[in-house]
């Protein structure tokens, strides 16, 4: 063997270990600007009672009063915790507080863009495809905002 061929090869080797593990955190979060509650609807593309069922703790959806930003929301160590209204076999049902901002979903690198079919807010459905165009991307998280 040749020392560019044990060269390139260790050179593959330190390329593919490096980016075998990148992945960033990408969370989705609704900021309420009004001054009443919103009832939210997220529907899921697959069971989300039976995940529920499989791992409770994964599935809170935790708010703050006052629109932070995602920065700001993850230094909060006690964050407030919203209570389901209502779980349907692949949808959830929660009532958002006015003037707050709320983590709907815990992802990496995006992929709650998969996990989720559609939001709905005060009846008016949004695919994933509209609330990527609508949110904000703040360092790596999503922001929608109602206004």
């Amino acid at each position: 063997m040749s020392i560019n061929s044990i060269t390139i090869g260790f050179l593959s080797f330190i390329f593919v270990l490096l980016f075998s593990g990148c992945s960033y955190l990408t969370d989705f979060y609704i900021q309420n600007l009004t001054g009443t509650k919103k009832i939210i609807t997220i529907k899921y593309n697959y069971l989300i009672s039976q995940a529920i069922k499989n791992d409770p703790a994964k599935f809170r959806f935790n708010y703050e009063n006052g629109i932070l930003s995602p920065k700001d929301f993850q230094k909060i160590k006690s964050l407030k915790s919203i209570e389901k209204i209502e779980v349907k076999d692949s949808a959830i049902v929660l009532e958002v507080q006015p003037n707050s901002t709320t983590r709907i979903n815990r992802s990496h690198n995006g992929r709650w863009r998969y996990m989720i079919k559609s939001v709905e807010v005060d009846g008016k459905s949004f695919s994933t495809e509209e609330l990527q165009r609508k949110t904000k991307f703040i360092s790596n998280d999503y922001v929608y905002r109602i206004e």
